[in-house]
């Protein structure tokens, strides 16, 4: 997992955050057509992906850095959470809740680390997640409580993970030692919450096991790698906003799939969604270019 010599960009960062909306966008229909417990899919997720991180990595993981295990344990409280959450509410619910994470970022940045913030760095994730909403329509019954909760709580266990995560890669953490000691110690919180509960992800029905080795070469590869890396050269902010997007392709796939048609709204709330995640893209400069740490 090269980033390139003398802080060369193998690949643009923005090229990057597109790679991964269309990984995550899969996770929720990959979740729901395999059918087992939201920490047995949390499990075989980090699993397949440490597994293949650790294979691809050319750095050693820092498994001793505070940071690297607090991102991954806030990582697996967010999988394990999110879905659970799908198994009480809709796709499209579950995941325009779970996808707030940039707001609470925003304030984290700009409240703890102080960064600048300017009209479009505000209104950005404010946008994106208006029209997110839109697509849920949580107003019209497709939304319980108690999956609405788990979403929420999944959602602030990202938040954590993203903040940490931009921290670690600014300090200089290499991408593939980074992503391989999260995702191992992410695995780890996963396997002790599944002793906690009782469940055994080792006895999981065969006919689940494609998708959840899907799940862990995606969204998680492809998905959460590449945001990793995009965590490098973008606010934590920046990249969880243009997150937002996923809740539309997973939209978009859970109807295509799983016969759950989105709502009319579901147009003019991508609308919001894809200026919100072009205001955030052009930052404070206003040169809509990323700057390297």
């Amino acid at each position: 997992m090269p980033e390139g010599r003398g802080g060369g960009q193998p690949l643009h960062p923005a090229l990057a955050l597109a790679v991964a909306v269309a990984s995550i966008s899969w996770a929720a229909v990959l979740y729901r057509l395999a059918g087992v417990p939201g920490v047995d899919a949390a499990w075989w997720r980090l699993l397949v992906g440490s597994a293949i991180t650790g294979l691809l990595a050319r750095s050693a993981p820092a498994m001793l850095e505070p940071l690297h295990a607090a991102a991954g344990l806030s990582l697996a409280a967010h999988f394990t959470l999110w879905f659970e959450s799908l198994r009480y509410t809709s796709v499209a619910a579950s995941t325009g809740i779970v996808v707030t994470y940039p707001v609470y970022v925003t304030a984290a940045e700009v409240l703890v680390d102080r960064e600048p913030i300017c009209a479009r760095r505000a209104l950005g994730p404010i946008a994106a997640v208006a029209g997110v909403a839109l697509l849920a329509e949580p107003w019209k019954g497709g939304l319980t409580l108690l999956g609405g909760l788990l979403a929420l709580a999944g959602a602030l266990a990202a938040s954590l993970y993203f903040y940490l995560g931009r921290r670690a890669r600014r300090a200089g953490a290499p991408l593939g030692g980074y992503t391989l000691s999260v995702y191992t110690w992410a695995l780890v919180g996963a396997s002790l919450w599944a002793l906690a509960s009782a469940s055994n992800p080792l006895g999981v029905p065969r006919g689940s096991l494609p998708f959840l080795v899907l799940l862990g070469v995606v969204p998680m590869l492809g998905g959460h790698t590449m945001m990793n890396y995009a965590l490098r050269y973008y606010p934590a902010s920046t990249v969880t906003t243009v997150a937002l997007l996923e809740p539309f392709g997973a939209s978009l796939l859970a109807w295509l799939l799983l016969g759950e048609e989105p709502p009319p709204l579901a147009l003019p709330g991508l609308a919001l969604a894809v200026g919100g995640s072009a205001l955030t893209l052009l930052g404070c400069g206003g040169a809509g270019e990323p700057a390297e740490d």
